[in-house]
């Protein structure tokens, strides 16, 4: 009994992580959006890494944590995760340029469903029906918030090409919520977010810097971005903290939250006006969120 309680907590705390770490990172997957043309997508992922590398490499100073201590054992998926942000990223970017950052949002979100099959399949948690069900009314909610947002215009082909890139970066970010999972059980926080923004950061600067030349893209315009790094960072540490806590596939429903926020910042900075269905489907998330915090009794198993 004490044992279970001591698990709700740590699922509850979770959950409160989970939620600090989407808001930390609404913002910087506007940034195309904030930017409007004055900055290459491109650059915009490359200031959120250099930023990033910037700020932790100034965190393990002050904690006092080596970061030379050798390579690490797991090098080989931090870069792999390092590839995945980076195309997820550059991807929601783009996505949420051209179409209305709730709808780019919620189009992303799918990458709750593909996290919540691929940790059952890969890392071998226990999926449930529980899962399922939240998935599914969070998925629903999802979809009844961004169809419910008034919109100008239609979907022509730039705006197609935008759900495109939300979807492919839904798999890029399952993929990376997978690796998160696996690696914050076995180094620690600081070690984990030096490698994906160091190596991320190393990968775009030669590409990045022939651009800025090539375009003459102005410091002061680099400047303007400076912020997402270290936000960035504070998101990436909180999500982190938040997968030591509870499985991949209990917090992916979690994150369908991240609609609501952006539906809220695409108000306040665009004007971007939900209808009152958004209402129907901010309860369903809600909901769905709700479910994975009943008591493990009520779990209805899969199969059974």
């Amino acid at each position: 009994m004490h044992t279970a309680y001591r698990r709700e907590q740590h699922t509850g705390l979770a959950f409160v992580l989970a939620i600090a770490g989407m808001s930390a990172f609404t913002p910087i997957f506007a940034a195309g959006k904030i930017a409007d043309g004055l900055l290459p997508v491109i650059v915009l992922v490359w200031l959120r890494y250099l930023g990033g590398a910037m700020t932790i490499v100034g965190v393990s100073v002050v904690k006092r944590v080596s970061l030379t201590g050798g390579l690490s054992p797991l090098w080989k998926l931090h870069v792999l995760r390092a590839c995945c942000g980076i195309g997820g990223l550059g991807c929601s970017i783009y996505a949420a340029s051209v179409l209305p950052l709730a709808d780019a949002t919620a189009i992303g979100l799918t990458k709750g469903i593909i996290a919540i099959g691929l940790a059952g399949l890969i890392l071998k948690e226990i999926v449930t029906g529980r899962h399922w069900i939240a998935g599914a009314l969070c998925a629903l909610g999802a979809l009844l918030v961004v169809r419910s947002t008034e919109v100008t215009g239609t979907y022509d082909g730039l705006a197609l090409a935008g759900v495109g890139a939300a979807l492919l970066g839904a798999v890029f970010m399952a993929l990376e919520t997978l690796i998160i999972r696996f690696i914050s059980q076995r180094e620690n926080t600081v070690t984990i977010l030096a490698y994906v923004n160091v190596l991320a950061a190393c990968v775009l600067t030669g590409p990045v810097v022939w651009l800025i030349m090539y375009e003459e893209i102005s410091l002061a315009s680099l400047m303007l971005f400076a912020w997402m790094g270290p936000l960035a960072i504070i998101g990436q540490s909180l999500n982190v903290s938040a997968y030591r806590r509870a499985g991949a596939a209990t917090l992916a429903p979690i994150y369908y939250g991240t609609v609501l926020l952006s539906a809220l910042f695409g108000f306040a900075v665009w004007g971007e006006i939900p209808t009152p269905i958004a209402a129907l489907g901010a309860l369903l998330i809600i909901f769905g969120g709700a479910i994975l915090t009943l008591p493990q009794s009520f779990t209805i198993k899969r199969g059974g």
